[in-house]
């Protein structure tokens, strides 16, 4: 009665081969159908395969319809969502001192104040107890 269909995906190994998403709401389908569109429609110099995530098919449907002559595309998707570049894994991060972190009794009022508007009293008498053990430590521990 039903023939074999390809089950719906909605994650991806290798994530959409253009925007490099490995999740997503909508299922994944095989690019072959539209890779003859992905240099005009990304803007992309190579040529890319795999899975294709709905988000980026819609796109290049969207593509399909402009009109004759028009230059837009949708590079600023190419590799959206691959994750942190190797750049920003690299920089060391910094490292604050204990001296850095004291506070003086002035700025600890100003809190109080500031705090005592906006908050419940549940919330109030646990924000007392932290300020209460920072002043003895006299450094913030995040």
């Amino acid at each position: 009665m039903f023939g074999f269909h390809k089950p719906k995906m909605y994650r991806s190994i290798e994530g959409c081969c253009i925007c490099r998403a490995k999740s997503s709401s909508s299922r994944f389908t095989d690019s072959k159908r539209y890779e003859k569109d992905f240099q005009s429609c990304f803007g992309l110099h190579e040529t890319r395969s795999g899975d294709i995530c709905n988000a980026c098919v819609l796109l290049v449907k969207r593509w399909k319809k402009l009109p004759a002559g028009s230059k837009k595309n949708w590079n600023h998707v190419v590799d959206a969502r691959a994750g942190p570049s190797l750049k920003t894994t690299l920089k060391p991060k910094k490292v604050k001192t204990l001296s850095g972190n004291r506070m003086k009794s002035n700025q600890i009022s100003k809190l109080q104040k500031e705090f005592k508007r906006h908050i419940t009293s549940q919330m109030m008498a646990q924000i007392q107890r932290w300020l209460r053990a920072l002043t003895e430590r006299q450094f913030f521990p995040f």
